[in-house]
């Protein structure tokens, strides 16, 4: 989808600022201050699991700033705020030793208050898109019980923000209905290493996200017609078309799939156009039989240059990015797939196939991302 020129000269900081963080951490709220704005939140910094943040969306925060509910704690130098009330846990930006617990409880009592009342207003005026992520597996009825706690307050926008996978490229955005959109980046950060955010992917899902509520009709999503990215793609087996491009290190064709062999296997692959970065998406099953072969590692490269690495290869659909420097004015390009622990199944599990199988491919496509 193309951006509007109004939104894509908007600037960051300008353009965070149309966004609110409802969890689950603070990787959002790091997002907006790389963006240059620091706005207030009461769930910008907060650590906010799903069922706490439900408790209290549900219960309208009652009761949220109460000092008895409210905790200075001590941690890694510096001071952690933790609301008992619904069990969110924040940073206070304030060192050990810059300021009296006691001072800070008092201004957190000032503070937790009209945070909630603001975030509330918010809310009930649908003025922001809201911005949700989580590391985890998100549960169907977890989503459908978040959806219908913030349906209470009104007719708000949902951003369910996702890591990218086969099909979703980085900085994507697809309208999943008239309520909420599904935005991926190109990672989302370990929680022990939030800093650590993909600035880059961040942004341009925002601003796709922000075109496409500008488009939406009495308030409602329109589902957008969407342009299918550029890709050209491979697919394995009997009738497949994969045998041109296939180099050393593979097997034979067979039903529907065909086996990279040895421990490295050459693809050529045509460029489907410029792009800045491209997505590599994989169809694949690993050989593997436990206890002796555990499982597969794949590495992928180009020129030499490790682009990913699969360190313990999943069965099914995989993805990754592929840096538009290394593939930048050719027609084609050469990836190399090392598959180090590929073995034989007649000495791992005694079948009659003597070939060194590593990974099987149903289908390979590059992506313009």
């Amino acid at each position: 989808m193309d951006v509007d020129p109004n939104i894509a000269s908007m600037a960051d900081a300008d353009l965070v600022l149309q966004f609110e963080s409802i969890g689950d951490n603070c990787e959002f709220g790091l997002v907006q201050r790389q963006a240059g704005a620091e706005p207030l939140g009461l769930l910008r910094f907060a650590g906010a699991p799903l069922r706490n943040l439900l408790r209290g969306l549900n219960a309208r925060f009652a009761n949220i700033g109460e000092p008895d509910h409210i905790r200075i704690q001590p941690e890694n130098g510096e001071f952690m705020v933790k609301l008992t009330k619904y069990d969110f846990t924040y940073h206070a930006h304030v060192r050990i030793g810059e300021m009296a617990p006691e001072a800070l409880h008092r201004q957190q009592c000032r503070t937790i208050g009209f945070l909630a009342n603001k975030l509330i207003g918010d809310l009930e005026a649908a003025s922001k898109i809201l911005v949700f992520r989580q590391n985890e597996l998100l549960s169907a009825s977890d989503l459908v019980d978040l959806r219908i706690a913030l349906s209470a307050y009104g007719p708000t926008i949902l951003l369910w923000v996702q890591q990218a996978s086969p099909g979703h490229p980085p900085g994507s955005v697809e309208v999943a209905d008239e309520r909420m959109m599904v935005g991926y980046v190109r990672r989302l950060a370990e929680r022990e290493t939030v800093p650590d955010l993909d600035f880059e992917s961040w942004m341009q899902v925002l601003r796709r996200a922000h075109a496409l509520s500008l488009r939406a009709h009495e308030g409602r999503l329109v589902r957008a017609a969407v342009q299918p990215p550029a890709q050209t793609e491979l697919t394995f087996g009997n009738e497949g078309n994969a045998k041109p491009a296939l180099g050393f290190g593979w097997s034979g064709p067979e039903a529907g799939y065909q086996w990279a062999v040895g421990e490295r296997s050459l693809v050529t692959i045509e460029v489907p156009g410029e792009a800045d970065e491209y997505w590599l998406e994989m169809d694949v099953t690993p050989y593997i039989r436990p206890p002796l072969l555990p499982r597969q590692r794949l590495d992928v490269l180009i020129d030499g240059t490790l682009v990913h690495s699969f360190a313990a290869l999943p069965r099914g659909e995989v993805g990754c990015v592929v840096p538009g420097h290394l593939v930048a004015g050719r027609k084609t390009v050469q990836i190399v797939l090392d598959h180090p622990h590929a073995a034989s199944p007649i000495l791992v599990a005694g079948d009659k196939d003597d070939r060194r199988l590593g990974v099987s491919f149903r289908r390979l496509a590059l992506v313009c991302a």
